[in-house]
């Protein structure tokens, strides 16, 4: 059962109910801060540099639980910006620098053992200290998120929870997608909503060289502290730089080996106990909408987990609506022992729904119960719920010009095009609400052994068609969701596997998950394209093939061929549409 929470937040329901507290409480002192103290905190992988900024009683420094962050931004963008948020709660505020970054001595690791081993010691060396109570919580945005969630893994006994905001929880995911290299993204209709033009934006391409170059390998700027010789001296030695950009550029075969385990924290989630509260927005196409809805699945022994999503048209930040306050009610409950309730008013999801022409409501439930549903791409260019006759083929299309199929394009013509393959619903009878990852399934003939694939899930609204399908609307044909593959990667992303040359193989491409309504009337459609030159890199072709070039080859889909929709609640697939 879903809760839709417009006319009153939840917190604010959740106050009316009874008791919930959104502040200090009465006997609670009003705190005070203290100039930004340095320490030098000594780890297994070098000295790392942390600042606090404590909380203060009449002019004095108080034991405190602490809020830390452990980031590789520091150098630029400077430390504890939101001390005033915190401090005045009554907790320490504190920021460390990423091993081997910024003033911190050793060798940076992008997302690594030492990152995780040294994020381990960070948070117990600062809980022993006489001005902790042992109580210690991460919290960060990107980056600074997923060490939260690398530390966590390691299972320190002093930290208590974690917030990991729009961050990463499994480092392949943010370079590759179905064994296809990121480069940067064109979201026709923006990220932060409909009409808001083009945006193009990197997708994980600065990771690991720019860290590399821009974060590692920088001496200390704090030459008056007696450690500082000792932190340049570890900082400045050439480090795993080479190995980062070998397993961060590998283009061709990016296989998912050890390099990418040790960094995949998904894996290790099981290990994680303590409360965790995971934020992300379902337009974030920089860290992936998959990297919390992963992490969130994965972390079967957290008792209290919670998933908190801002809306499709929000870009690489946090949720709006209660977010904020919720987050100090988060801490205040489990580094303070504040009996405010949150554990049971929070739902385990919180997400901000959205339709083509912008978000609506947050929604909060349980996991939504869904029900799969399966269209099928009959030879006719339609998705229809009837299972074609497995001889039943679309119409071959000739791919040319490989490394120039722009996405952003097709998104604005269906159902016209050349270079690629269009299908969609006839008009929908009712409103559909999907949650999680659509699934594609394309069962191709190309006269190769693999082939590239970046399909798109199109929202159609037929009103704001033109004569030639064409829409001079942004939310005419929008782009809900897409997937990227490499049919190599299709069984298993750890090793290629080439089909039969010359005969048809079936593929499954999983788009990036959404919460997403497509509205009564509108039509659903299907982009079946092989490359994506605005997003992913594009591969040559190594094998034989039908073209005396390997340039171009003959695109055919099978009957076989489907969108599956992860659809909330039960619904009858041939109920969905309106006759036409």
């Amino acid at each position: 059962m879903s809760v839709r929470l417009r006319a009153l937040p939840f917190l604010a329901l959740s106050l009316l109910a009874g008791g919930l507290t959104s502040g200090a409480t009465a006997d609670e002192p009003t705190y005070g801060a203290s100039e930004p103290t340095v320490y030098i905190v000594p780890t297994r992988h070098g000295d790392l540099f942390l600042e606090v900024v404590h909380p203060t009683v009449d002019g004095k420094v108080v034991k405190a639980p602490g809020i830390l962050t452990y980031s590789p931004y520091n150098a630029g963008f400077g430390r504890n910006g939101d001390s005033g948020r915190w401090v005045k709660r009554g907790y320490m505020r504190m920021t460390a620098d990423v091993v081997g970054t910024a003033n911190s001595g050793g060798c940076y690791d992008y997302g690594g053992k030492r990152e995780k081993e040294s994020g381990f010691d960070l948070v117990e060396w600062i809980a022993a200290q006489k001005w902790s109570t042992g109580k210690m919580g991460m919290i960060g945005g990107s980056y600074d998120g997923t060490t939260a969630t690398a530390t966590a893994t390691m299972r320190p006994p002093h930290l208590t929870t974690i917030v990991p905001e729009a961050a990463i929880s499994r480092w392949y995911s943010y370079a590759y997608s179905g064994g296809m290299r990121y480069v940067v993204n064109n979201e026709k209709l923006g990220r932060q909503g409909p009409g808001n033009g083009l945006l193009i934006d990197e997708q994980g391409f600065d990771t690991p060289l720019g860290f590399d170059l821009g974060f590692g390998n920088t001496p200390p700027t704090d030459p008056e502290n007696p450690r500082w010789a000792q932190r340049t001296a570890s900082a400045m030695t050439p480090c795993d730089e080479v190995k980062h950009i070998q397993g961060g550029y590998e283009l061709d075969s990016p296989d998912y080996n050890e390099f990418w385990l040790e960094r995949d924290y998904v894996k290790d989630a099981a290990k994680i106990t303590i409360p965790v509260l995971i934020s992300h927005n379902w337009g974030d196409w920089n860290v992936k909408q998959e990297e919390a809805v992963n992490l969130w699945r994965a972390l079967r022994n957290s008792k209290h987990r919670r998933l908190y999503m801002g809306h499709r048209w929000d870009n690489h930040g946090t949720p709006g609506g209660e977010y904020k306050e919720t987050v100090n009610l988060w801490m205040d409950r489990w580094l303070k022992g504040d009996r405010n309730g949150i554990e049971r008013t929070l739902a385990a999801v919180v997400s901000h729904t959205s339709d083509a022409a912008g978000p609506l409501d947050f929604i909060a439930s349980a996991a939504p119960q869904i029900t799969p549903v399966t269209l099928y791409a009959d030879g006719g260019n339609v998705l229809t719920a009837v299972r074609p006759a497995k001889a039943s083929w679309s119409n071959a299309i000739q791919i040319t010009g490989l490394g120039t199929e722009s996405a952003a394009a097709h998104d604005t013509s269906p159902p016209a095009g050349a270079s690629y393959l269009y299908f969609e619903t006839p008009p929908l009878a009712q409103d559909v609400r999907i949650f999680g990852e659509p699934r594609i399934r394309l069962t191709t003939t190309t006269g190769r052994e693999w082939l590239t694939l970046t399909p798109s899930v199109m929202d159609i609204d037929p009103e704001l068609r033109n004569a030639d399908g064409t829409t001079d609307e942004p939310e005419g044909h929008v782009a809900v969701t897409r997937g990227f593959l490499d049919t190599r990667y299709a069984a298993s992303l750890a090793k290629q596997v080439r089909a039969p040359g010359n005969k048809p193989f079936t593929s499954t491409v999983v788009a990036k998950p959404q919460d997403y309504i497509f509205r009564a009337g509108h039509r659903i459609g299907l982009i079946v394209q092989t490359e994506s030159n605005e997003w992913v890199l594009p591969k040559a072709y190594d094998a034989p093939c039908s073209f005396a070039t390997c340039t171009g080859y003959m695109l055919g889909l099978g009957g076989q061929s489907s969108l599956t929709l992860p659809v909330v609640g039960r619904v009858s697939t041939r109920s969905l549409f309106a006759a036409e």
